[in-house]
């Protein structure tokens, strides 16, 4: 170097030192000791050079060293060694002028850092710990670093206030200047800046920025990289000098930086040449480092400022800054620094907007050749970014309190409104107006007044750079985030809206431009409006209004384009279903559904899209607003769009590429394929627009089953809907291959629709699907007559429904209106729905279609489509519980859903719920009430029948109108004649007539219900065939017709067609069992002679089917009533004709043409809408069976038999044939439609039908009956023989067991045929069952018809608390709720089996299982019932009643006895006239008119005076005297006690008139009688041996049990004896041929009988035989209120009352299984302990005189209670449940504090005294099942129920009830003395030996529990003790009045002993 510097070439010296240095720097790096000595060797070279030549030599020196300083950064060697050498070079120089030495020193410090950088990130611990570490072991370095800044700043004087670079210097000479100044105060400097001159100043200028950028950036990006430790730590003051050391290096480069940026602007007129990256980063690093030491802030917010405004500053940098700032911000802002965050936010959206500006400005400029940063999504996305930033920004600030924010948001929204200019795509600014939205509402959450927050239309309106559209866009988005915020602020985001709205509407949209604007903001005003509620409604449409006139004018005047047709067909929808929320009566609804649907049929394509109708972008959004349409218009039943909406919808899925198969399972999911109350679950109008968008496929049902594959609840729910009609066949093998399955089972049902409810959380989804499921399970239930079952499903269903109308609508229940008992009892109660809405929640789903983002494939519920089967499934449970006989149930629902349906205006509920009103209320006998609720229906049909475009809906509404109607003209009898009027009868006539015609209309018959090859001539005779189904396949053959009809030659004489022998399939069944019946295997040729030999042996076979008279009739046409049968044989007979898959079924015609075959031909077809057509027929029929039914019942009551038989003949055609359209009653053979509805039918359909059916015939048959001589034969239905007409009767047991009104009718007349047959002459078939007689068949169905109503009850009730929630057990596996229904009614009672098969085993086990106390049933027949009765008796004097008495024990025979009753007319005396309160001149009421609790029965022709003493009862205890003197006392109480005389004569005369000698009868079993047992068994054996009688020993039980005098008065009760148990008549008359035998044996033989019987008595007349056990009562209905335990021959014998035989035995299930769970677990009756009793006495506060009788003494006993005030409901049920006994003093029967409804919830409640007025009165409804506090009490599980049949006053009732207590009580403390069995047991305990008990059987009943007490440790209770109805008898003789006060009370329950716990 030192030659070369000689050399010539001495002025390329630094060229060659660069080459030196550049091939040493390209060495290997493991060479560097020697590749640094080297380079210091030529920088030493040049170092001397320089220093020879400094003056001109100094720049090219120092960038030199630059060079080198660059090279070195890679090695960390390289840094240390030349950065040191770099200073012992600079030493040379500190005498020279120029600043060069102190650039090396910048240079030489830079290496330092740069070393020290690189070992820190290479993991050297010495250097570990970054800034931190290089701070604190760095101070000596960063000293003499500050001590460099400030003589550089000295030399150049950049950093004096004076000389400080400024941006906004703009021009040259202010620059010019600066350069000067800045070096001017020194001489040295002077004399170096005049010889070098401004070229060489800016020569050092950019030497010394370079050094400073040397040193800066690696520092900046160090700060930059660990910026988070920076501004998170507080270290040492030595580390806080090292960062304010850096910071002044960083401000010292920048103010370099700008200097140079100006001088070299004016100089050079560059604008750029430098890199800006490294000035952005050491700008950030300054920013950070000033926060963190809190210094020199302003200096950096300056420096971005000036930066930002900079017209050198690029976009990117822009960017670059931005984000830096931002991320600087956010952790600032993580450290709760909100103010340093803020200020760097501010300056980070500074950076933003001013690079959004630029590049719209560089992108309006440049108009192709567009980067990557100018195209216009990049901008329009850097938009949106800079929008967040501020929203940011925003929050920041309201978090630091500042009151910028305005200004802020103001600033931002000015710089966005210029993108919004130049890109008109570009999205509204929603994130800074949703945070100042938030800003607002904080603010201003606590309102006062009208102080609501500002609009940013208040601050931009003085804007001068915002448009009115830009305006307008954000006002739109102020106006969506306050809506968004409506949660969290409502009342401030409303009154927000509205003024938004406001601005909007007054001062924004005021143009013709903006009219479709506008319209959306009245749009948006009117979704406002309508959230307000109901009150807003009429605004929210005039909004609507408005929007659809703006639209409309808009689309005439729209020139370019496609009008917003969608945008308007909206905003039709919407004023459609406001409109149905506010006035569901306008026809403004269909006409705004008109024109929306008119507006979108007018759109062929997707393309066709208006620009304008932004919102519809996306076409699956208005998808939401056609369901909520479509949903509307099926609840109301307006089918006339659906076309046109099905065709839309069907687009709408095309367009969305959704497939059809799916779109058909999305409509069938939510059920959108037919309309509410519909048969039918498929509409045509859907079935065409499927044919005609996806072709001929689309119409097969397994196109559908496979649409429905994904989803097997939706499979199964298609299937189901129809396979309940496939019930009655096999689906074996098939030439028909489908995938429809027939065959789902109500457990498939069950399964899959627990399934989808049984998870924690269920959606709405599955809640909805299984609620369907749960419906359609019903349906079939019903039409299957299994009631229970489907009230059941119906409550499920309907619970799931209402849960989700819950969600869907909010609502409001009015008053109560209660129906109330004359002693203030609540009897009923209605709630009234008011204000019913949709809930703004589920309003705004489709009034927000614009905003959301929907999936066509989801499933969407509207308000509309949930209301509607909400209602139906309320109209469902109420059909349900009305035919079980719950009245009340069923009244309450139908007026719920009638409310509803008027506040909606829903024609098709408005006309369901008055017509199953009308029929209530005429079944109630309310026929006021029925005939206003039919005529409005009737009314409703003509204001709204155009409406419902369904045909067959509304023929099948006009249709059941006509029919309640006719039924509410057949029900009013006349009062002065007792019948029906004439007048009534063809009203009625003609209406049933008329309802017929209807359903015989063309728009019934299609190919299902009427077949063009279906003709009368088919039906002939000739061509009547008879088939066997074996899976499927037929095996038919023809019938001679001279064996079809005998009344009818045969042109061919006895020539018969013999057909072919069918081939067997080879899957065909084996052989069925005996008692199934044989298979048909060949034909047979049945004649009449065949028929007799096969009858004259005995042999009945299923093998021949037989036709004509010979079959049902007798050949001579001769039929006697007397007619004996075995009902064994009868069963037997029926069994065999059962028909199920596999047995022989009967064809009316041809081809598989009758109603059985239907269902194949439906099959076949494999048509969806032959499927539908089917279910359609299956109604049709119906209806018309049942009208038919009541069209006979006219016919009847006109005395036209021959007519009613015909229309009978047609309800049986109809039932059976094919086609009944084509069918006349003589075309089919009766003896063959009698053998068809002879048959039981599995899966029959028409069940109830059926029965009812059957019951008919069998009526009119025995009506026939009178007498051979006067019997009128008409046609063959009169001549039909009795084991025929038995067995009938007994199939519509079965299938009608479910239907309380059916049933009972037929079990009555099922008694009383048995009772007939057993007093016969003529000797009974042979029996094939030993087990049961006659008398067991009589009695079980006379209690049948007892219990048809009431045990129904206990059973609903029960079933009912079944828990639908899915249970897991042990194991944590879910249970379905099918294990809770067969749980809750495993041992419930039940009338019939399910078959006919089962019906004899089902009596034995009801027989078997009879509970252990005597059972006494009593009815009245009265009525139509006395006049058969007296026809076939003969009996000489006409007879207005029968009663019909049985008496049952669980050890003996049964017996029944039909008794004539006369009427009790008693003569009234004057004083009796007078005995009510008439004689008192001045009186006062204290109630109002007495209301009979049972309206009208038979009880009132037979005892007329009863309800006159009860009515002047209450008007004599309800009215006293003003004066209350002792003359008007003594006058009160003197009529008072002659009411007492007639009340108690009434009771005898009921004894002596009614029954007679009989009385005894319902007396109880002797109890402890010693030598009854042997006596009775030496009788029985004396009367078989000597007297050849077989006598019932349970009769003559009751025999022995009476005085030998009373038998001898009564000798006659021998008719009984030989009867065996079953007596119709009075003693006194006997007719010879009826009950008596005629010959001398028989008198010798009965004369013999007396006598020994007489020897008997004589024998027990010394045994002590007093004490009796209990009896239970079970009286009908119609007969309860008589208070039977009060005549004579039962006042002191302890009786219960029971509803029915199977409450007894529920009631002592429960008692069992709760005595378990105490322990006495061998009791047989329950226990309570009456000290352990809860009181309420006195809770109404006005009957003071009891409350002092009786308080103290209850607190002397200590029982715990209530006395003066009336305690909450909860708390009186919990007594209820915790207490053994609940004792009542007060008004009525306490339903007043507690509802029967809330009693009835419980599971285990107390034994009650009522002692209330008519606390144990039942109200008749009707038909119906009563209702009465005794009865909830028992369903609640209460033992015994002490109440009263009628009104009673105070005093006296507190005597008796004091006297009951008093009784219990010296009961519970006395000794069992008179028990052997219990003495017996205490003297083995003495001698520690256990009492034997025998070889007695175990008996696995727990209702017939062992006699002897069991013995246990913890024994408080004896069973031989009195029970507490023992002590009724002495507590009535307490009262002053016994009769009219002590006979009011009676004991409801079972026996119920009494007890001492250990613990009281």
């Amino acid at each position: 170097m030192a030659e070369y510097s000689k050399s010539s070439m001495k002025d390329q010296v630094y060229k060659f030192a660069h080459r030196i240095c550049s091939s040493l720097f390209s060495l290997q790096e493991n060479r560097s000791s020697l590749i640094i000595d080297m380079l210091i060797c030529v920088l030493e070279s040049v170092a001397r050079e320089t220093k020879v030549e400094e003056e001109n030599n100094g720049i090219e020196f120092v960038e030199f060293v630059a060079y080198c300083a660059n090279k070195c950064q890679t090695n960390t060697n390289f840094c240390s060694n030349i950065g040191a050498h770099l200073n012992k070079i600079a030493s040379y120089f500190h005498q020279v002028r120029t600043p060069f030495h102190l650039i090396l020193r910048l240079y030489a410090t830079g290496l330092f850092f740069i070393s020290f950088i690189m070992k820190s990130r290479s993991g050297d611990l010495t250097c570990s710990g970054g800034v931190t570490r290089l701070l604190h072991d760095n101070v000596d370095i960063l000293q003499n670093l500050s001590t460099l800044l400030g003589s550089l700043e000295s030399f150049f004087h950049v950093g004096c206030k004076e000389t400080c670079v400024s941006s906004r210097v703009d021009s040259k000479d202010s620059v010019c200047q600066v350069c000067s100044l800045s070096i001017c105060d020194r001489k040295a400097s002077m004399h170096w800046t005049q010889k070098s001159g401004k070229a060489h100043l800016l020569s050092y200028l950019n030497a010394y920025l370079n050094a400073l950028k040397f040193l800066c950036l690696p520092l900046a990006e160090l700060v930059n990289s660990e910026k988070k430790t920076i501004l998170s730590e507080h270290e040492a003051s030595s580390v806080s000098n090292g960062i304010c050391k850096i910071q002044d290096a960083f401000y010292q480069f920048s103010d370099v930086f700008f200097l140079y940026k100006r001088c070299r602007c004016t100089y050079e007129g560059e604008r750029s040449g430098f890199d800006e990256n490294s000035m952005h980063a050491v700008a950030v690093a300054a920013f950070i480092v000033s926060i963190r030491t809190k210094h020199k802030m302003e200096n950096s917010v300056a420096m971005f400022n000036d930066m930002i405004s900079s017209e050198w500053i690029q976009p990117h940098g822009l960017k670059h800054l931005s984000t830096s700032l931002y991320n600087t911000g956010v952790i600032l802002y993580r450290n709760d620094q909100l103010k340093e965050a803020s200020k760097a936010l501010k300056l980070c959206c500074r950076a933003s907007w001013t690079c959004a500006v630029r590049l719209c400005e560089m992108f309006v400029h440049k108009s192709k050749g567009l980067d990557g940063d100018l195209s216009e999504d990049a901008i329009l996305d850097f938009v949106n970014e800079s929008c967040r930033r501020t929203a940011f920004l925003l929050d920041v600030l309201h978090q630091c309190d500042s009151q910028k924010i305005e200004r802020t948001i103001v600033e931002s929204l000015e710089k966005w409104s210029i993108a919004a200019d130049v890109f008109r795509r570009l999205a509204g600014p929603m994130s800074m107006v949703k945070q100042w939205v938030k800003i607002e509402c904080k603010y201003h959450k606590e309102l006062n007044g009208e102080d609501i927050g500002p609009t940013l239309y208040r601050a931009l309106s003085s804007s001068e750079k915002m448009s009115k559209r830009t305006v307008g866009i954000i006002l739109e988005q102020e106006l969506v985030a306050y809506e968004e915020m409506n949660v969290l602020y409502p009342e401030l985001c409303e009154k927000m809206q509205m003024k938004i709205i406001g601005f909007l509407l007054q001062e924004v949209y005021v143009t013709q431009d903006n009219l479709l604007e506008k319209s959306r903001i009245l749009v948006r005003k009117g979704r406002m409006l309508r959230n307000k509620g109901n009150d807003g409604l009429g605004d929210c449409i005039q909004c609507l209004s408005e929007a659809i006139a703006l639209l409309e004018i808009f689309g005439e005047t729209y020139s370019c384009g496609v009008p917003p047709s969608h945008e308007l067909a909206v905003v039709y929808c919407l004023r459609a279903l406001c409109s149905q929320e506010f006035q569901p009566d306008s026809k403004q609804i269909f006409e705004d559904i008109t024109a929306a649907l008119n507006l979108w049929s007018s759109i062929s394509t997707q393309d066709h899209f208006s620009a304008n109708d932004k919102y519809f972008a996306k076409s699956e959004n208005v998808m939401l607003l056609i369901y909520n349409i479509i949903d509307l218009l099926s609840m109301k039943g307006f089918m006339e769009f659906h076309p046109d909406i099905y065709k839309l919808m069907i687009r709408l899925f095309q367009w969305n590429n959704v497939p059809s198969e799916k779109l058909l399972a999305i409509l069938w999911e939510c059920r959108r394929t037919g309309h509410g109350l519909c048969i039918s679950p498929v509409n045509e109008a859907f079935i065409m627009s499927l044919l005609d968008h996806y072709g001929e496929h689309s119409r097969s049902i397994d196109y559908w089953t496979s649409c429905l594959q994904g989803s097997q609840p939706l499979l199964i729910g298609l299937q189901h809907n129809f396979s309940f009609l496939f019930g009655n066949f096999a689906w074996g093998s098939n030439d028909h291959e489908s995938s429809f399955r027939p065959d789902i089972t109500v457990d498939e049902v069950e399964e899959s629709a627990f399934q989808l409810i049984s998870s924690a959380s269920v959606s709405s989804r599955s809640s909805f699907i299984a609620a369907y499921l749960f419906y359609d399970l019903s349906e079939r239930l019903i039409s299957n007559g299994q009631l229970i079952k489907a009230l059941f499903y119906a409550k499920e269903a309907h619970r799931l429904r209402s849960k989700l109308f819950q969600e869907k609508f909010m609502y409001s229940v009015g008053q109560q209106a209660e129906k109330c008992h004359e002693t203030g009892d609540i009897v009923q109660k209605f709630t009234t729905l008011q204000n019913l809405k949709v809930r703004r929640s589920v309003a705004s789903e489709f009034w927000s279609f614009d905003t959301i983002s929907w999936n066509l494939e989801n499933c969407y519920l509207s308000p509309w489509n949930v209301l509607q089967c909400y209602l139906e499934s309320t109209l469902q449970v109420g059909i349900v519980h009305e035919l079980v006989g719950n009245g009340t149930e069923a009244e309450t629902f139908f007026t719920w859903g009638k409310n509803i349906s008027c506040s909606q205006s829903l024609p098709l509920f408005l006309l369901a719920f008055s017509c199953v009103l009308g029929k209530l209320y005429c079944k109630k006998q309310h026929w006021d009430l029925a005939e206003r609720e039919l005529q409005k229906a009737k009314q409703y049909l003509v204001t709204y029948g155009t409406n419902i475009s369904c045909l067959k809906c509304r023929t099948m509404m006009e249709v059941t109108v006509d029919q309640h109607l006719g039924d509410l003209s057949l029900s009013i009898i006349d009062t002065a004649s007792g019948k029906i009027s004439p007048e009534r009868l063809y009203h009625a006539e003609d209406l049933y007539k008329s309802a017929l015609d209807k359903l015989n209309l063309s728009h019934w018959k299609n190919s299902v219900s009427c077949p063009k090859e279906s003709t009368a001539e088919s039906m002939v005779l000739g061509n009547t065939t008879v088939k066997d189904f074996r899976n499927g396949v037929c095996h038919m053959f023809s019938l001679c017709k001279d064996q079809v009809d005998i009344n009818k030659p045969s042109r061919e004489g006895s020539k018969c067609m013999e057909s072919k022998k069918g081939r067997k399939p080879r899957n065909a069944p084996k052989p069925l069992s005996k008692d199934q019946g044989p298979i048909l295997e060949k034909n047979v040729r049945s004649t009449r002679s065949m028929y007799r030999s096969s009858k004259n042996q005995n042999i009945t076979s299923s093998d021949e089917i037989q036709f004509g008279h010979t079959k049902h009739l007798k050949g001579n046409n001769d039929c006697d009533y007397s007619t004996t049968f075995s009902p064994e044989d009868v069963l037997m007979k029926m069994r065999s004709c059962k028909l199920v898959a596999g047995c022989e079924e009967m064809c009316v015609c041809h081809k598989n043409r009758c109603w059985l075959c239907l269902p194949m031909e439906v099959m076949r077809s494999g048509l969806i809408k032959d499927f539908i057509n089917m279910k359609w027929e299956f109604v049709r029929r119906r209806i018309s069976i049942r009208l038919l039914t009541s069209l006979g019942h006219c016919l009847e009551n006109h005395g036209q038999i021959h007519e009613a038989h015909e229309i009978i003949l047609q309800s049986i055609s109809i039932l059976v044939s094919r086609n009944p359209f084509c069918l006349t009653s003589s075309s089919i053979p009766v003896t063959f439609l009698l053998d068809i509805i002879g048959k039981e039918i599995s899966g029959d359909v028409f069940s109830i039908e059926h029965a009812e059916l059957l019951y008919n015939i069998s009526w009119l048959s025995l009506r026939a009956f009178s007498s051979k001589d006067t019997r009128i034969v008409c046609c063959d239905l009169s001549c039909i023989e009795l084991p025929n007409i038995v067995g009938w009767l007994m199939l519509a047991f079965v299938l009608g067991r479910e239907v309380p009104v059916l049933s009972q009718k037929v079990s009555r007349l099922l008694a009383v045929m048995f009772l007939l047959s057993s007093s016969s002459d003529l000797s009974p078939l042979p029996s094939s069952c030993k087990a049961l007689s006659k008398n067991h068949w009589a009695s079980y169905f006379h209690q049948a018809s007892v219990e048809a109503h009431h045990n129904y009850q206990f059973f609903t009730s029960n079933s009912g608390t079944a828990k639908v929630q899915h249970l897991v057990d042990s194991e944590g596996s879910c249970v379905t709720g099918s294990t809770c229904v067969g749980a809750e009614t495993k041992n419930l009672s039940r009338v019939a089996p399910e078959s006919l098969q089962d019906l004899e085993e089902f009596v034995e086990k009801f027989f078997s299982n009879l509970p252990c106390t005597t059972v006494i049933c009593i009815s009245f027949l009265g009525g139509p019932y006395a006049i058969l009765l007296q026809e076939l008796l003969l009996y000489p004097s006409c007879v207005h009643a029968w009663i019909l008495v049985t008496r049952m024990y669980s050890k003996g025979q049964p017996i029944v006895l039909l008794l004539p009753m006369d009427s009790i007319i008693e003569e009234i005396s004057d004083d009796a006239a007078n005995s009510g309160c008439s004689g008192f001149p001045h009186i006062k009421d204290l109630g109002g008119q007495w209301q009979c609790p049972w309206g009208s029965t038979v009880v009132d022709d037979m005892a007329p005076e009863f309800k006159l003493i009860l009515e002047e009862n209450y008007l004599s205890s309800s009215m006293f005297p003003f004066q209350d003197t002792k003359e008007n006392r003594t006058i009160w109480w003197k009529r008072r006690k002659k009411l007492d005389h007639r009340l108690g004569k009434l009771l005898r005369n009921m004894e002596e008139s009614w029954l007679g000698p009989w009385k005894y009868v319902l007396l109880g079993e002797c109890s402890n009688c010693k030598g009854l047992d042997s006596i009775h068994k030496k009788l029985m054996c004396d009367l078989k041996s000597k007297c050849k009688m077989d006598v019932n020993e349970n009769l003559l039980k009751v025999i022995l049990g009476v005085s030998k005098s009373a038998f001898e008065e009564c000798g006659y009760v021998l008719q009984l004896c030989l009867r065996n148990g079953c007596y119709i008549g009075r003693g006194e008359f006997c007719g010879k041929d009826k009950c008596w035998p005629s010959s001398n044996e028989a008198e010798k033989l009965s004369g013999m009988a007396f006598q020994l019987i007489c020897k008997a008595l004589e024998e027990l007349e010394g045994l002590d035989c007093v004490a009796r056990e209990p009896v239970v009562l079970v009286l009908d209905f119609d007969i309860q209120m008589l208070p039977w335990e009060n005549i004579p021959i039962l006042r002191n014998q302890e009786v219960y009352r029971m509803p029915s035989v199977g409450s007894i035995s529920t009631t002592l299930d429960r008692s069992h299984h709760h005595q378990e769970q105490v322990g006495m677990a061998g009791a047989a009756f329950p226990y309570i302990d009456p000290l352990d009793a809860f009181y309420l006495l006195n809770p109404s506060g006005d009957l003071s005189s009891t409350q002092i009788e009786l308080e103290n003494w209850f607190r002397c006993q200590n029982l715990e209670g209530k006395a003066g005030y009336a305690p909450a409901a909860e708390e009186l049920a919990a007594a209820l449940k915790s207490h053994d006994l609940f004792i009542y003093f007060g008004h009525g029967s306490g339903t007043q504090y507690i509802p029967r409804h809330e009693i009835q919830k419980l599971r285990n409640c107390a034994a009650t005294l009522l002692m209330g007025c008519s606390s144990g009165s039942l109200t008749l409804n009707g038909c119906y099942v009563p209702q009465g506090t005794p009865l909830s009490y028992l369903l609640a599980g209460s033992p015994a129920i002490i109440a009263n049949l009628w009104e009673v006053t105070d005093k006296d009732i507190d005597r008796f009830g004091k006297a009951m207590l008093d009784s219990w009580l010296k009961e519970r403390l006395s000794p069992c003395t008179s028990c052997v069995q219990s003495n017996l047991l205490e003297e083995f305990d003495s001698m520690s030996i256990k009492a034997s008990k025998g070889n007695a059987k175990k008996k696995n009943s727990r209702k017939k529990l062992p006699e002897v007490c069991e013995r246990g440790s913890n024994r408080n209770y004896c069973e031989h003790r009195p029970k507490i109805g023992s002590f009724m008898g002495q507590a009535r003789e307490a009262c002053t009045l016994p009769f009219l006060i002590g006979a009011s009370p009676v004991c409801y329950g079972v026996p119920t002993g009494i007890r001492r716990k250990k613990n009281l």
